[in-house]
């Protein structure tokens, strides 16, 4: 380090010319020294670096960049969150503030025994006061108190206080207890768990209008107006909520690609749908008209089903050849009859006299079905449009990055991967550098030792010492005066014994893990410039087999071969904060094993959950419905549970498989299942018929799942019962936190109700008004519950809306087609053939028709000269083995039941189904094959342009940081040392604690003190951050880095 570098009474250093980076890193030989005992904020161990630069112009220097960021604002500007106007709270949180003051409602209010004389409210909150002045040490007289949000001048490197830090390190000596703040919980609420947007300039200063159309106007016009999302926890710049109707749509990307897209996908077929119902209106009033149907629907309520091919107008008819007992003709279509005047005894049918198939409802169903396929192809130039918008318009780490799947596994040094890109990619400038090594295990015992102990500290009474002796001494108490319920209790719920024991577990295995080698597994490079990264992924775009047989003549330019022997294979990597870097590293045959394992199980509940519909569905119709509706709504939870145990380097892969599951589930629960379990003579059935089935599953959609979407009742029960009764400040702050949001389970939610209304399109055309009507509904509903109630989700790449234009929706307009073809084919859906004879005289006269399966007696009179009818099979769908059954054409068919106008469509929609059928398996093949192809051969492609907008430039940018998410922490846990990072590297900021008491290294540091570990590669990722100066340091760093 250089001579001139020197620290001040805070712990903050100023550092030479020489010192441009900061580091965090343990784990190489400075990190052994510290492990073995050595003081850990020691910074003279630390090798010099040297300095790079960049620079836009010659005004624009780091230190204006910053300031901008910080908005002009120092630490004594910062933003009280608790003294936001109320007319910014949310209505949840304006409702609390006014039940505080009750105990019943809020019990943190009781007034502790040594502040008998304080109002509840002030005690509460100077406890809370009290407990954080003693968990922080004191600023030296004179000095500001450390901030999370430090800011660096050219030419300096950021150190945070050491002391500080030290002191705050978690886990701590004594089990503590702040009393927690039930305000502070609901700013948590408003100002970290829900979106905010940065507040204009122009509307900073502007007075509220008390005239509620004049507050509408202007938000009508200012729809266009460009927001700028804050992070989380912003306190330098004034903020406000996202509006749930007036965001515009091009501003729902602030939230990813994912996410925006979605949305895009969500309007696009909501509209498609709505235009495909219009071109269907000839089909709907067919349906509704007597020459159809000569007793219509009665039931206003189910008017829209009046346009559906239900047929009431049907005859009972004698059928000596059915049989009573055949099952699928359905209750209340077939019976006994009695003749009134001999006695005698015959089997009789309800006929349905409909006629379905004509050539005009052929045909306009078919062009609906065109128009559709047509829809998805514009929906699919639009999405890869709004890609790009979207892509543009939010810069965000992933346009600036590359990551390096295959580095050699002693590159560690960030110097070295700053120099290679800097000679040999035309002066490339990095920013940031994350070397990730393969400590997956010990990533994930260190998390689950951290809830452990946190566990403990809440169990045991305040100021009860954690070291060893005194937990065992506990745990071994209580294990001793436990009884036989205890001890069941204790098998569903762990308590301190439990708890201690794997803690020693974790502590053991920790101890282990951390004395082996850990090689670079991927590097994350974050340039500062775009046109760098676009300028490494081309020169480096190679195939995955090439680059792991290190096939060096697959690449053109020598020089581009890292220590001039290793061919990199380089790609963009996903957002920041959908690496899962606690299972980065996990084997491919694992992850296929896993995957193998949890689909088998699904598929299992997949058949479960059916045979529980169909006994459903046996009693109610109606219950059928809601029971679907209700498996749809928790079998969600199910996939979440079981992709759980699947090892995943992305949320995106995790998404993916979680979309697959609940597509599966939902896709075979509601549309698939309805068909098999319903009679086939039940198809138009009115009451208990398959449309009504449909109509069911559409209202309880619509009603049902948004109704309780919009309630949210789970998240009104954390914040409103389970917050105030909370135990500390992270508990209280985890009820607030919102439902979890799972992009594949929305995707899911939408596909099916696409998947619905396509698979009986024929039958009921006034289900793409009911999907479109469904859509629009969630549509709007999502996005109140994305900004106002669900939990924050990471920043979703575009991957989960490729996989579903690739797979699902093709296999949608599969499902339309075919059965389309089947249900053209079906009609009259009666399983009655017309012999084309007189009955005679042996069936005539007055008949007592006792349906079987309920409904009352009929009295049918038969004349000699009416049709005689005979069984016939009209379900393709049940023919043998050995019987020609698909395409469902005419010439297909083993009795004659169809009219000549129902063999023509039924024709022609059954090479129009072979013909999708066909067009969607060359295109998977295209793509599979294409996906073999890029294992030999690059397939980078751009997207968009580039925005000559610098990385340090960007608001709210974050970087790779190794950490992981907890369910009893608030913020997340960090995989590599803190010590050194700049905070604005940061995705998020604990405005109560620093981020050192998130930081795993230190775990580590006290279980390892007075060890003897040496390791040759690092225990830890680390992270390099090189600070930008203006364009006047420029020549002589350049000068710095060739002289490396």
């Amino acid at each position: 380090m250089a001579e001139s570098d020197k620290a001040d009474s805070d712990g903050y250093f100023t550092a030479g010319d020489d010192d441009e980076v900061t580091t965090s890193q343990s784990g190489d030989s400075d990190s052994v020294k510290d492990l073995k005992g050595s003081n850990v904020n020691s910074f003279e161990a630390m090798p010099p670096e040297e300095e790079i630069v960049f620079g836009t112009d010659e005004s624009s220097s780091f230190s204006e960049i910053q300031k901008n960021r910080s908005g002009q604002n120092t630490a004594n500007d910062s933003i009280d969150f608790l003294q936001d106007p109320e007319h910014e709270m949310t209505w949840g949180r304006r409702i609390a503030l006014g039940l505080m003051k009750y105990k019943w409602y809020n019990p943190q209010i009781a007034t502790p025994k040594d502040e008998k004389d304080e109002p509840q409210e002030i005690a509460a909150e100077a406890t809370a006061s009290e407990s954080l002045r003693r968990r922080r040490p004191a600023p030296p007289s004179g000095k500001k108190a450390a901030s999370n949000v430090n800011r660096s001048e050219p030419g300096e490197l950021v150190r945070a206080n050491s002391s500080f830090l030290a002191a705050e390190a978690y886990p701590f000596s004594r089990a503590t207890r702040e009393t927690p703040s039930l305000e502070r919980a609901w700013a948590y609420f408003d100002h970290v768990a829900l979106p905010r947007c940065v507040v204009p300039p122009s509307e900073r200063n502007k007075a509220k209008s008390k005239n509620i159309f004049t507050r509408v106007l202007h938000r009508f016009q200012k729809a266009d107006k460009r927001l700028d999302r804050a992070e989380p926890g912003e306190k330098t710049l004034p903020t406000r909520l996202y509006r749930p109707v007036f965001t515009p749509h091009k501003q729902l990307g602030d939230w990813g690609l994912g996410i925006g897209l979605y949305f895009s996908t969500l309007r696009a077929i909501t509209i498609m749908t709505f235009l495909a119902g219009i071109l269907n209106i000839p089909n709907f009033m067919y349906f509704s008209s007597d020459e159809y149907n000569e007793n219509p629907l009665e039931d206003v309520s189910k008017r829209l089903l009046g346009g559906s091919a239900i047929c009431t107008d049907t005859t009972w008819i004698p059928c000596p050849s059915c049989n009573e007992n055949d099952k699928h003709f359905g209750d209340g279509r077939i019976g006994v009859g009695i003749n009134l005047s001999t006695g005698e005894e015959t089997t009789f049918a309800r006929r349905n006299n409909c006629d379905g198939t004509t050539i005009q409802t052929g045909m306009v169903s078919l062009a609906t079905f065109f128009f559709l396929i047509l829809g998805m192809f514009v929906t699919y130039l639009w999405l890869q449009k709004m890609t790009v918008a979207f892509d543009e318009d939010e810069q965000t780490a992933q346009d600036y990055s590359v990551v390096v799947l295959n580095p050699p596994g002693d590159a560690t040094d960030a110097a070295e991967w700053r120099k290679f890109f800097f000679d040999r990619f035309d002066g490339a400038l990095l920013t940031v550098c994350t070397i990730a090594v393969d400590n997956d295990l010990l990533v994930r015992c260190l998390v689950e030792r951290r809830e452990k102990l946190r566990q403990l500290e809440m169990m045991v009474e305040d100021g009860t010492s954690l070291d060893v002796l005194t937990l065992s001494r506990i745990a071994a108490k209580q294990e001793r005066e436990r009884r036989f319920f205890g001890r069941l209790m204790a098998s569903i719920s762990p308590g301190i014994p439990e708890l201690f024991a794997r803690l020693v577990v974790l502590t053991a295995k920790i101890q282990g893990l951390a004395q082996q080698d850990y090689p670079a597994s991927k590097i994350f490079l974050t340039f500062e410039r775009e046109a760098d990264q676009r300028r490494v992924l081309s020169a480096l775009n190679v195939g995955s087999i090439p680059a792991k047989r290190n096939k060096i003549s697959k690449i053109s330019n020598p020089q581009h071969l890292f220590r001039d022997q290793f061919l990199l294979h380089v790609k963009e990597p996903d957002e920041p904060d959908t690496v899962r870097w606690q299972d980065l590293n996990e084997k491919f045959k694992e992850r296929m094993k896993q995957q193998a394992l949890t689909t088998f199980c699904t598929i299992g509940a997949v058949a479960l959950i059916a045979f529980i519909v169909r006994l459903c569905n046996d009693s109610s119709v109606t219950g059928a419905a809601y029971a679907i509706a209700i498996f749809n709504t928790v079998f969600p939870m199910v996939a979440k549970f079981l992709t759980s145990f699947e090892a995943h380097a992305s949320e995106g892969s995790k998404q993916r498989s979680l979309y697959f599951k609940i597509a599966l589930f939902r896709w075979v629960n509601t549309a698939i299942v309805i068909t098999v379990i319903t009679p086939f003579t039940l198809t138009l059935e009115n009451e208990d018929g398959l449309i009504s089935q449909i109509y069911a599953l559409f209202f309880a959609e619509i009603v049902t799942t948004t109704g309780l979407q919009l309630a949210d009742p789970v998240g009104h029960l954390q914040r409103h019962i389970l917050a105030p009764r909370a135990k500390t400040q992270d508990a209280m702050n985890l009820c607030m936190q919102g439902q979890p949001f799972e992009l594949a389970e929305r995707y899911t939610n939408m596909t099916k109700i696409l998947f619905l209304t396509v698979f009986y399109l024929s039958i009921f055309p006034g289900a793409l008004f009911l999907c479109s009507f469904a859509l629009f509904v969630n549509y709007f509903t999502d996005r109140f519950s994305l900004m106002r109630t669900w939990k924050r989700a990471p920043n979703y790449g575009p991957r989960m809306s490729e996989f579903s234009r690739t797979y699902f929706i093709p296999c949608a307009m599969v499902a339309c087609a075919v059965m389309g073809s089947y249900f053209w084919s079906g009609f009259p859906f009666d399983n009655l053939c017309n012999r084309n004879t007189e009955i005679g005289q042996e069936f005539a006269g007055s008949w007592l028709v006792d349906p079987k399966g309920g409904g009352s007696n009929v009295t049918v009179s038969v004349a000699t000269t009416d049709d005689a009818f005979d069984y016939c099979l009209q379900d393709f769908f049940r023919y043998g083995r050995d019987d020609e059954s698909f395409p469902f054409i005419s010439k297909f068919q083993k009795e004659q039941w169809m009219t000549d106008e129902q063999e023509t469509v039924t024709d022609v929609w059954g090479w129009t189904s072979v013909g999708v059928i066909l067009l969607v398996v060359l295109k998977l093949l295209r793509g599979w094959w294409s996906s073999f192809w890029h294992l030999f051969k690059g397939s980078y492609e751009p997207c968009g342009q580039d925005q000559k907008i610098n990385f340090s430039e960007v608001p709210s940018i974050s970087a790779y940081v190794p950490q992981v998410e907890s369910n009893l922490f608030s913020y997340p846990l960090v995989a590599c040392e803190v010590d050194e990072i700049d905070p604005n590297l940061f995705d998020w900021t604990d405005p109560d604690r620093p981020f050192s008491f998130y930081d795993l290294t230190k775990d580590a540091e006290v279980l390892l003190k007075g060890t003897d570990v040496a390791s040759k590669f690092s225990v830890f990722s680390q992270i390099t951050h090189w600070s930008p100066l203006s364009r006047n340091s420029r020549k002589s760093s350049e000068q710095n880095i060739e002289d490396c």
